[in-house]
C-alpha cells in the first residue's frame, strides 16, 4: 500500500480571509452558507462523518483507494489517501475528493508513512471504524508494553532526488564505493532497462562493517533506483534486532507485506541470540525468505549484514537468497584522500561546526588504504572529543576521567585467598587464569589456539564454600576478561523443570541467555535426576545442549553432594564429557572451622577473646564428627547467635550507662553457649558468605 496526505484548499479562501480579517473572530452566527463562509462552517462533524463513511463504503466495494478526512479549517481540508500500486495514478481518487468537496482544489499531496496515516486518521474526530479500516488495509499490527515486537521497527520517507548516472556515481565515490556498488550503477542506468516502473527483477544485499556505511550504499542504490524509474515510493522500512520469536509474531509478516512500492531494510544476523540451537536460526531465515518469495514483486528488499556479527551458516544465507534474485554489494575502501573527504562530509552532517577540520585526521591511523568501516571508527573517536572541544568546552582540556566505583572490601581473587582451606580450589583458578594468558599471548603472536571448556562440577557436604566460590570466582574470571560480563546466575530444580511439555527447554534457554558472559550455578545439580514425569530429563538434556552452544559464553557450574553428582553424570554421557573440571570440597577440620570463625568475626567488626575461642574448637571438634554437620554454615548460624546473645548481655550488665566500642565488639564464651542445631539440609544456597 501507498499512503498520501492530501490537501484542499477552498476555491474563495481569499473571500474568507478578507472576512475573517474584518470580523477578527471566526463567524457562525450567519446560517446562509455563502462563498466566504470558511469551510469549518461550511462542513459540519455530522457532515464529514458522512462523507468518511461513504469514502470506506466505496473503498470496501471497489477496493481502488481508500479517502478519509483527517483535519478541516477555515480553508483548508486535509485528506489521507491509501492505495495499492495498482491504483497509482492519482487522478481517480484526486477526482473522487474534489467530487466530496466541490468548493476546493488540490493544493498539494505527498507521501506519508504509514505511522502518520494511522495517527492522522486516529486523532480525526469524523471516523469512529479506524480499527476496521486498519484492519481492512492490513496495517493494524500495533506494539504495547505488555506486547512487544520480535524485532525493532523504524520507518521513514524521503524521496530522492533524480540523479544523472555521472552525478550517482559522484555520490558513490563520496563514500568510497566498491567496484561492486559501481557495477550495479552501471547496471541501473544501461540503456537496456526500461525507464518506468514494472517490479523489481533484483535485491541486494549489503556487507558493511558499520550499519550507517550500509545505509550510506543504501541511499546511492535508492537515488539511482528512483532517477530510473525503478521505484514509486520513497516509503522505507527499517527491521533490525530480530528476535528468535519473529516467527510466531504475526506483525512481522504484516509490515512486510504493508510495505508494498516501498523498499524493506532489513538487518540480519547470525550471532547466538537466535536462540538454543542452530535451527532456530534457520528458522529465522526461512520465516523471512518465505515473506520475500510472496512479496519480492514489489516490494524493494536491501538485506544488510554487518560484518563481524554476520551469517556464517550458508544454509542459512540460501533460505534469503534463494527466493529471489539478490545482488551483494560490499563496502568499499579508498585511499588517504578519499578516506579525508568522507570524513570531512561526515564532519559536515555533525551537530556542531568545526572551525579546524584538521583534527579529525588524527583519529585515522596511518596506512595506504582504508575501508568504510575505518572511516566510522575514526568519526566516533573524533566526535566524542569533538563534544569536549566545540560543545562542552569545560572539559576541554580532561582527556580522560578517572571513574571509581565504591570501593569493595577487596577483590574476587583476594577474598578468595583470604577464605580458609580450599587449597585445590585456589590451585585450580590459578591454573585457569595462567592457560588464559598463554592463550592471549598466542593470539598476540598470530599462533592457532583452541577454545576451552570451563563447564566445572562443585561436590561436598552442605556449607563447604561451593556456592561462595563460585560467585567469586565468576568475578575473578570477570577481572581477568575470561568471562565479559561476570554475571552470576543460581538455579536449581524448580527454576528449571517447567510444568507442562515444552516449557522446561525454554525455561532453560532464558537461565543461558541470563548467564551470558558469566556463570550458571545450578546448586543441588542430581535432583534433575527423578523416575517421575516431570521433564528432568529434558532439562538435563537441554542443558548438555546448551553447554556446547554456549561454551564460549557461558560457564556451567553443577553443584551437590558427592555420592548423589555421580548418579547424576550417568544420565547423559554427553554431559560427563563437557564438563572440564571436578573439584571436591572437603569438609573443613575444627581448626579451619577456627579460622573461618574468626574472619567471619573481623567481616563484622567483632573480637573474640581467647575462652570463647577455646570453648568454640571444643564445639566444633564434636560437631565435625557428625555426619552433615554443615560445615561454614555451621559457623555462621553458631556466630549469628553468638552476636544475638551479646546483644542481650552488653545491655544487662551497661544497668544505663554508655557503653564503650571495646565492650560493644567483644564476644566473650557465655555469649557462644547455644549451640546451634546440627546437620539440616537446606534446599536453597549452599556454601558461606562471610
Amino acid at each position: 500500500m501507498l499512503f498520501y496526505s492530501v490537501i484542499l484548499r477552498s476555491k474563495h479562501s481569499e473571500k474568507i480571509l478578507d472576512k475573517l480579517r474584518l470580523h477578527k473572530s471566526v463567524p457562525g452566527s450567519d446560517s446562509r452558507l455563502r462563498d466566504d463562509t470558511p469551510l469549518n462552517v461550511r462542513y459540519s462533524e455530522y457532515d464529514l462523518s458522512n462523507i468518511n463513511d461513504e469514502f470506506y463504503r466505496q473503498y470496501v466495494k471497489k477496493e481502488k483507494f481508500l479517502l478519509n478526512v483527517v483535519h478541516i479549517s477555515e480553508i483548508n481540508i486535509h485528506i489521507d489517501v491509501a492505495f495499492p500500486i495498482d491504483a497509482l495514478d492519482k487522478k481517480e481518487w484526486e477526482a473522487e475528493a474534489l467530487k466530496a468537496f466541490t468548493d476546493c482544489i488540490i493544493e498539494k499531496s505527498y507521501e506519508i508513512g504509514i505511522e502518520e496515516f494511522k495517527c492522522d486518521v486516529s486523532s480525526g474526530s469524523y471516523f469512529s471504524g479506524r480499527t476496521r479500516l486498519f484492519d481492512k488495509l492490513g496495517i493494524g499490527y500495533q506494539e504495547s508494553w505488555g506486547n512487544p515486537m520480535a524485532f525493532d521497527l523504524d520507518e521513514k520517507v524521503a524521496m530522492p532526488c533524480k540523479l544523472s548516472k555521472a552525478a550517482a556515481k559522484k555520490m558513490a565515490k563520496a563514500i568510497m564505493g566498491s567496484k561492486s556498488l559501481m557495477q550495479e550503477i552501471d547496471r541501473i542506468y544501461s540503456k537496456e532497462n526500461k525507464k518506468e516502473y514494472y517490479g523489481h527483477p533484483v535485491h541486494y544485499f549489503i556487507s558493511a562493517g558499520d550499519w550507517r556505511a550500509a545505509e550510506d550504499i543504501c541511499k546511492v542504490l535508492v537515488s539511482a533506483l528512483y532517477s530510473n524509474g525503478r521505484l514509486i515510493s520513497g516509503r522505507q522500512t527499517i527491521v533490525r534486532d530480530i528476535k528468535r520469536n519473529v516467527c510466531r509474531d504475526e506483525r512481522f509478516r504484516q509490515v512486510l507485506e504493508s510495505t508494498e512500492g516501498g523498499m524493506a531494510m532489513i538487518e540480519i544476523t547470525g550471532d547466538m541470540d537466535f536462540g538454543r540451537f542452530a535451527s532456530d536460526f534457520h528458522e529465522v531465515t526461512r520465516h523471512l525468505g518465505s515473506i520475500i518469495e510472496t512479496t519480492k514483486k514489489d516490494t524493494l528488499y536491501i538485506i544488510v549484514e554487518v560484518m563481524g556479527r554476520s551469517m556464517d551458516s550458508s544454509e542459512a544465507l540460501a533460505n534469503i537468497t534463494g527466493k529471489a534474485d539478490f545482488v551483494q554489494i560490499t563496502e568499499g575502501s579508498g585511499d588517504s584522500a578519499e578516506a579525508k573527504a568522507y570524513l570531512y562530509d561526515l564532519m559536515d552532517k555533525a551537530d556542531f561546526e568545526v572551525e579546524n577540520r584538521e583534527e579529525i585526521m588524527e583519529y585515522l591511523p596511518e596506512r595506504e588504504t582504508y575501508t568504510v568501516t575505518d572511516i566510522y571508527k575514526a568519526y566516533n573517536a573524533w566526535y566524542g572529543s569533538g563534544l569536549k572541544n566545540h560543545v562542552y568546552k569545560a572539559y576541554k582540556e580532561q582527556k580522560t576521567f578517572k571513574v571509581e566505583t565504591t570501593k569493595a572490601e577487596s577483590k574476587p581473587y583476594e577474598e578468595l585467598q583470604q577464605m580458609i582451606g580450599l587449597s585445590d580450589v585456589k590451585a585450580l583458578v590459578d591454573r585457569i587464569l595462567d592457560a588464559f594468558r598463554v592463550t592471549k599471548a598466542r593470539e598476540s603472536m598470530g599462533l592457532k589456539t583452541d577454545g576451552t571448556s570451563l563447564h566445572m562440577l562443585f561436590s561436598g557436604n552442605p556449607g563447604s564454600a561451593k556456592t561462595s566460590v563460585a560467585r567469586l570466582l565468576a568475578g575473578i574470571l570477570k577481572d581477568e576478561n575470561v568471562l565479559t560480563s561476570g554475571a552470576f546466575v543460581e538455579c536449581g530444580r524448580q527454576d528449571l523443570v517447567g510444568r507442562y511439555v515444552g516449557w522446561t527447554a525454554k525455561i532453560v534457554e532464558e537461565k543461558f541467555r541470563a548467564a551470558k558472559g558469566g556463570v550458571l550455578f545450578i546448586d543441588e545439580a542430581y535432583a534433575l535426576v527423578d523416575d517421575s514425569n516431570t521433564y528432568g530429563a529434558e532439562a538435563i538434556n537441554t542443558i548438555t545442549q546448551l553447554m556446547e552452544n554456549y561454551r564460549n559464553d557461558v560457564i556451567v557450574i553443577f553443584a551437590g553432594y558427592s555420592d548423589k553428582m555421580q548418579n547424576f553424570l550417568d544420565q547423559n554421557e554427553g554431559l560427563k564429557s563437557r564438563i572440564a573440571f571436578h573439584l571436591h570440597f572437603p569438609d573443613y577440620s575444627s581448626e579451619e572451622l577456627i579460622g573461618i570463625l574468626k574472619l567471619m568475626a573481623s567481616k563484622r567488626e567483632y573480637h573474640i577473646d581467647d575462652d570463647a575461642i577455646a570453648f568454640c574448637r571444643s564445639a566444633f571438634e564434636t560437631a565435625s564428627a557428625e555426619e552433615n554437620y554443615g560445615n561454614g554454615r555451621y559457623v555462621r548460624n553458631f556466630l549469628e547467635q553468638a552476636i544475638m546473645q551479646q546483644s542481650s548481655r552488653v545491655i544487662s550488665e551497661s544497668k544505663g550507662r554508655k557503653l564503650g566500642k571495646d565492650e560493644m565488639c567483644l564476644l566473650k564464651k557465655e555469649d557462644f553457649s547455644i549451640l546451634p542445631q546440627q546437620g539440616g539440609r537446606r534446599s536453597v544456597k549452599m556454601g558461606f558468605t562471610a
